[in-house]
């Protein structure tokens, strides 16, 4: 016996082939399709996951400037109360009073100031006095 394989010249054969040829050319056409629109799932995946990661990493940096704002924003608040009240205290005529006796040592008609030697602000304005 021969080791030679001859193929026979039929008309099945031939259409076996043909057959065989045609699907190969199918698979390759198939296979590019799926590499193709691989590479372009990969690629949208790739585009959408970057994005992901930008947009995080600036909702982060708006959420610690927002944080920072609010802060500010509460520090204003506290200030603005803080200058209302002492409007209202300057509007009020007892303290006023108060103030100008206690820091400018001012007096109503027929008061006398007495200093005493416990009064940390004249000692402060003494000693500035020195230096």
């Amino acid at each position: 016996m021969s080791n030679k394989v001859e193929n026979i010249g039929n008309q099945y054969t031939s259409e076996r082939n043909r057959k065989k040829k045609r699907q190969q050319k199918k698979m390759r056409v198939v296979r590019r399709r799926i590499t193709v629109f691989g590479g372009l799932l990969l690629a949208i995946i790739i585009i959408l996951s970057i994005m992901l990661v930008v947009q995080k990493h600036s909702n982060d940096q708006a959420a610690v400037e927002r944080k920072h704002k609010e802060e500010q924003f509460q520090k204003k608040q506290d200030e603005e109360l803080a200058l209302k009240e002492e409007l209202n205290n300057l509007n009020d005529k007892d303290y006023i009073e108060k103030i100008a006796r206690d820091d400018y040592y001012l007096s109503n008609k027929g008061e006398v100031i007495f200093k005493l030697p416990n009064d940390k602000k004249s000692s402060d304005s003494q000693s500035s006095d020195s230096n």
